[in-house]
């Protein structure tokens, strides 16, 4: 089966949306904007992904990178492979995609 062009850039959508939801959902992390990486990436892909870089494999398999502030007082890593773990499962459940990576990028520290 063939992917056209309107259905990756709707699968990115949806993708970006749900990876927005599961950062809102866990205490003491926020999401940012891709910067130095989101750039190489964006001139590989010759397109700007905005909060996380959904990158589409093959049908229904992606990989993930996900730009992310934490806390301060914040462990980073339990909190990463929580986040690794939600985006995992809410993108497996709600669209049937198999999620072959998530990758958390830590760009700053923030105090509450």
């Amino acid at each position: 089966m063939e992917i056209n062009k309107g259905q990756i850039e709707i699968s990115t959508l949806l993708l970006q949306t749900i990876t927005s939801i599961c950062v809102s959902d866990i205490d003491g992390i926020k999401q940012i904007a891709p910067r130095l990486l989101g750039k190489v990436y964006s001139l590989w892909q010759q397109e700007q992904r905005q909060a996380a870089i959904i990158q589409l494999e093959k049908e229904h398999l992606v990989k993930i990178d996900v730009f992310i502030a934490v806390a301060f007082h914040t462990s980073i890593p339990d909190v990463c492979i929580k986040l690794q773990q939600h985006i995992k499962n809410e993108i497996e459940v709600m669209t049937g995609y198999e999620v072959k990576s998530v990758r958390v990028f830590v760009g700053e520290v923030y105090r509450k």
